[in-house]
């Protein structure tokens, strides 16, 4: 690490690693979490940790979804069978066997 120089940017928070012979930079570490605590690990760990929170919340969000519309569908066929038994049509499907 004698060869390279850390400058860190004040506005991004990213890292450049730069060579001090020839001045290029060698790599750009880019924080992982907005809020950093400087070290990559823990951010990374805390990063992985908020996936799995975003992940149930997404998960859950889905069920409700699914549930309301399992609910809305439900009451439509409700609805749609008093109609038919009110209307006193004969909505039996026809049995082969009763034909003859």
């Amino acid at each position: 690490m004698e060869n390279f120089i850390e400058v860190k940017c004040p506005c991004c928070k990213t890292i450049l690693i730069v060579e001090k012979r020839t001045g290029k930079i060698v790599e750009e570490r880019r924080p992982i979490l907005e809020n950093s605590t400087g070290d990559r690990f823990e951010d990374a760990f805390k990063k992985v940790k908020e996936r799995g929170t975003v992940a149930e919340e997404k998960f859950r969000k889905m069920q409700e979804a699914q549930k309301s519309k399992q609910d809305r569908l439900n009451a439509l066929f409700k609805e749609k069978l008093k109609e038919a038994e009110a209307s006193g049509e004969d909505v039996r499907p026809v049995n082969p066997y009763e034909l003859d």
